[in-house]
């Protein structure tokens, strides 16, 4: 397989001649607007396929559902900037990452208030009304993007939410879902670096850094890295005895209209994705490797292209990576001891991952078989 541009549109040969040929990457510089990046399209769904649902409301028609520290920012940018893909309208008080991340279907989630019907449908709604302009109200061509990783948590909530608006369950048949796997060690020191940055941020500006990063930093930093008996910093094993491990065992989704919480480790990649595949059509779910992203971003970038049937020139560009915060005191290496502790944990856990991609493949751009996770090094402890 390999791709070749004409005209400056993508097109996909097959030619045994050039099957090793080395993957050209999209150039960020052709950045024009949505409407220079499709083709024309019209439907009866009109924009983001408003005229199947109650009173034209416009909810995002895909969903970048998690991981979290998995590439999602990176990858939200990429399609706002070079796919010309629409994201949530900010709301006044919210901070500016709401853009990229709605926090809708993840609302809630450690707390027992909130539902998932018509009238919450509508507000949520409301952050992509500003996609649908009266010159584009007719098009079938327009992407609206919701990037929350944590969405991964909560496939019942989201087909709750777009089966209110359409119980014909048209509408829940059309939207895109993407998911980025990272292997499950790295994700969990990434995500203990950016809480820990977070805390100590916090604990070196105080509240003025609360009321500009938005209050959920502060919760992070005391409920995961802040220990309060010691007054101090925990380090990544007692991160990983108090917070990973514990979260290490999958509960069941509650059902989305009662509004019960659900906190659990997103690494558990097959019990989630079990889910999905049971709610949505396997076809509508492409399931992606941060470690492809990493090694190759041009193949991981074509399946994307593909699977949003994007049009765009693909020259010369480097993906933007983001969240590399780094003040010194980045724990780049966990111990070997720590790594052989969640070994235990994770390692039939992506075994049963490996397992279920290959018993319901998805759609044809996505990657086969799904590459096995690479761990990372690790570092013996001193005497």
């Amino acid at each position: 397989l390999y791709y070749c541009i004409t005209n400056n549109y993508l097109y996909l040969s097959i030619d045994k001649d050039h099957a090793n040929d080395t993957h050209s990457i999209w150039d960020m510089s052709n950045t024009s607007s949505a409407s220079n990046q499709y083709a024309i399209q019209l439907s009866p769904g009109g924009c983001l396929d408003q005229n199947l649902a109650k009173d034209n409301i416009t909810l995002p028609n895909v969903l970048l559902i998690g991981v979290q520290k998995s590439g999602t920012t990176s990858l939200a940018m990429w399609l706002k900037q070079v796919g010309g893909v629409c994201m949530s309208e900010v709301q006044p008080g919210e901070p500016s990452f709401y853009e990229k991340e709605a926090h809708y279907f993840s609302h809630g989630h450690s707390v027992e208030n909130h539902i998932y019907d018509l009238d919450h449908a509508q507000i949520y709604a409301r952050r992509f009304a500003h996609c649908c302009t009266e010159q584009n109200t007719a098009l079938s061509n327009v992407l609206a993007l919701d990037a929350t990783p944590y969405t991964v948590l909560f496939p019942k909530r989201v087909r709750s939410t777009f089966d209110s608006v359409d119980l014909t369950g048209e509408l829940a048949k059309r939207v895109k879902l993407i998911i980025i796997l990272r292997e499950p060690i790295s994700r969990e020191l990434s995500a203990y670096n950016h809480y820990a940055f977070n805390c100590r941020e916090y604990l070196q500006y105080g509240r003025k850094y609360v009321d500009e990063h938005n209050y959920t930093h502060f919760r992070s930093c005391s409920a995961k890295v802040w220990n309060s008996e010691m007054k101090r910093m925990k380090n990544f094993s007692e991160f990983i005895d108090d917070i990973t491990l514990k979260n290490a065992r999958f509960i069941p989704e509650p059902d989305p209209l009662v509004g019960s919480s659900r906190n659990m480790n997103s690494c558990l990649y097959a019990d989630f994705l079990r889910e999905w595949f049971s709610i949505f059509d396997r076809e509508q779910i492409l399931v992606l490797s941060q470690e492809e992203l990493v090694r190759d971003e041009g193949s991981f970038l074509n399946r994307v292209h593909s699977f949003l049937g994007l049009s765009s020139s693909i020259e010369n560009f480097s993906l933007h990576h983001t969240n590399s915060k780094d003040d010194g005191h980045k724990v780049e290496a966990i111990l070997c001891s720590d790594e052989e502790k969640l070994d235990q944990v994770f390692d039939p856990l992506n075994e049963d991952l490996y397992r279920l991609l290959e018993e319901y493949p998805g759609p044809p751009m996505e990657q086969r078989p799904f590459q096995k996770f690479v761990k990372p090094n690790c570092t013996v402890e001193n005497d």
